[in-house]
């Protein structure tokens, strides 16, 4: 569907799909479940279809914030081998007291 960028969700727009809805053959419908109405600038109101896996009600997750150290060390350490793994990235997390998954 058409969706300007300007568009801006109106207060009490969201629909939720029946859940056992047939779509029409070849539409793609049925991958998704929620439907929200957006106006744009010009007081269009236009639909939006939303996967079912997009979750609009769950916090988005904080980005890291690293320090100018540990960012020195993750850029050496990607500049000698693009992918650290096991015992390496086990330590090198240690070291720079951050996750595993941060140092991936």
């Amino acid at each position: 569907k058409d969706i300007p960028g300007t568009s801006s969700v109106s207060p009490g727009s969201s629909k939720e799909c029946a859940p056992d809805r047939e779509s029409p053959a070849g539409t793609g419908e049925a991958d998704y479940c929620r439907r929200i109405l957006v106006r744009d600038a010009k007081g269009t109101i236009r639909e939006i279809v939303l996967p079912k896996g997009l979750d609009l009600d769950r916090p988005k997750r904080t980005r890291t914030s690293f320090t100018a150290e540990q960012l020195y060390r993750l850029e050496l350490e990607f500049q000698r081998c693009q992918y650290v793994v096991g015992r390496e990235r086990t330590e090198l997390a240690r070291q720079l007291n951050l996750s595993e998954t941060q140092v991936k």
